[in-house]
């Protein structure tokens, strides 16, 4: 019964329900913004429901909606999913680093660990703080379009301040329980520290698996800004991709590919918001009921 009640709101209310009431929002917005007619709204509905059905026709603009959905399976997901994986092995880093560096500090006198960590900090915070666009911009002037994936999807969520944020947001929670009794006790058993990644059996690893039921679902909840920050590095990158097609759509006033665009992007967004809270259900099911 659990596992039902969950596809029902994930799947169907968090997936479908909220791809389709999202896409015309949106376009609804976006007709409004243009001062449209009311028959815009209409023909807006039509064009959504008939291409949702496959009745849709695009050759009058050179795409299909086959081509948009093969789109964002070809890039905006896989870049999506990378920028995801990647955030979440920075922050696990990051915060495993700075969990070792306090214990050395306040058990050892070891302070130059954690004198690195500040000024790593530093550095990314800077870069946080930088437009998100400038990065790729430079990106392109340095390497040009053809950058691999695995580098966009880095600079996506260090230009863009999402492994910042992240880090921060575990490292906070793993240093909380330090001096917790838990921690403490933990401590003394000798094991080893995990000071460049919570493994399992260390001592960053153990604090990490208390922390993991609040990491998950603040993964969940960046998907939205992942999925935005791709489709502005499609849009520099001129793939071949749902951002450049968005904009082509803005700029042209092609309202029925607007909204086809509009609902992948959103499918996408739910599909990754799925396996994310997939994972935190399967794991903690007691947490996930918690964090809705």
């Amino acid at each position: 019964m659990r596992f039902l009640r969950f596809l029902f709101k994930e799947l169907i209310l968090h997936g479908i329900v909220f791809a389709i009431v999202g896409t015309l929002v949106l376009s609804g917005l976006y007709l409004l913004s243009t001062g449209a007619s009311i028959d815009a709204y209409g023909q807006m509905l039509s064009s959504f429901f008939k291409n949702i059905f496959g009745a849709g026709d695009f050759s009058h603009a050179g795409f299909t909606p086959g081509q948009i959905i093969a789109a964002g399976s070809a890039r905006t997901l896989p870049l999506a999913l990378l920028s995801l994986i990647i955030l979440v092995l920075i922050a696990l880093a990051g915060s495993a680093h700075a969990v070792t560096a306090r214990y050395l500090a306040s058990h050892h006198d070891i302070n130059m660990p954690e004198r690195l960590g500040k000024a790593v900090n530093i550095i990314t915070s800077i870069l946080a703080a930088s437009p998100l666009f400038c990065g790729f911009w430079f990106l392109v002037a340095v390497i040009g379009n053809e950058a691999p994936l695995v580098v966009i999807a880095f600079l996506t969520v260090v230009i863009g301040g999402l492994s910042w944020d992240a880090t921060n947001f575990l490292k906070a929670d793993l240093l909380n329980q330090i001096e917790t009794t838990h921690a403490i006790t933990f401590s003394t058993l000798g094991r080893p520290l995990g000071r460049f990644f919570p493994m399992p059996g260390t001592y960053s690893g153990y604090l990490f698996s208390s922390s993991l039921p609040r990491f998950i679902p603040y993964v969940a909840g960046k998907v939205p800004t992942i999925i935005g920050s791709v489709t502005i590095a499609e849009i520099i990158f001129s793939f071949e991709g749902l951002g450049s097609n968005l904009l082509d759509c803005l700029v042209d006033g092609r309202t029925d590919i607007l909204i086809m665009d509009v609902f992948i992007l959103l499918c996408i967004n739910a599909v990754v918001s799925f396996l994310v809270k997939t994972i935190l259900f399967l794991i903690y099911p007691r947490w996930y009921e918690k964090s809705i």
